[in-house]
């Protein structure tokens, strides 16, 4: 294994536009494309998911407003969904599965 060896990579005339940043973050296309990439992943999730006698869906989703964009969370909604969560893995499978990184 090689020692010392750094990289760095310098950005000489990038100049960090956070309005703008914002402004694309948040426009119709850019949620519009989450919304759908969560709604998949929450359907995908509940498809596998057997909740107990009288629970509900067992994966939630959840719209936040970020400090510079809006976003979506899916999470589990119920305690049986977070023990199964753990031993299933099923939003890291889902993810793979909708086309996410």
């Amino acid at each position: 294994m090689a020692s010392g060896i750094k990289c760095t990579v310098a950005f000489k005339r990038f100049k960090w536009n956070r309005p703008g940043y914002a402004e694309v973050m948040n426009s119709g296309g850019v949620q519009s494309i989450l919304s759908g990439k969560a709604s998949r992943l929450v359907s995908s999730c509940n498809s596998s998911f057997k909740p107990e006698h009288g629970e509900g869906d067992g994966y939630e989703l959840k719209r936040f407003r970020g400090t510079l964009a809006n976003g979506y969370v899916v999470k589990t909604a119920t305690l049986h969904a977070i023990h199964s969560e753990c031993r299933h893995n099923r939003l890291l499978g889902g993810l793979g599965s909708i086309g996410g990184e």
